[in-house]
């Protein structure tokens, strides 16, 4: 588990790169525990929850496949990125516009 101290730096070095329009710290139950203060709630706890969802049949798939656990996943759009990082605790999600 990391400190807060080091959550919050994370999440600072996140917001500051020019491609991320957000972070979210979600649950592993889908509650929003943290973001970045320029998204609305009712994103925050949609995207939560959905994300949630999202890695729980991931992790799934993973383990039909029988490929170890599920690290990492990236959702790619015509908009952007989602990034996907499961932890032991939590979910780390950021939305990022497309590099150019």
């Amino acid at each position: 588990m990391i400190s807060q101290k080091q959550f919050e730096e994370t999440l600072k070095k996140l917001e500051s790169h020019p491609s991320v329009r957000g972070v979210i710290i979600t649950s592993n139950d889908g509650l929003p525990i943290s973001s970045t203060k320029n998204l609305s709630v009712e994103m925050r706890e949609n995207v939560s929850a959905l994300v949630a969802s999202l890695v729980g049949r991931a992790k799934a798939v993973v383990s039909e496949l029988e490929e170890g656990d599920l690290n990492f996943f990236t959702l790619d759009t015509t908009k952007g990125e989602i990034l996907v990082a499961p932890e032991q605790d939590y979910v780390l999600i950021v939305l990022r516009n497309k590099q150019k």
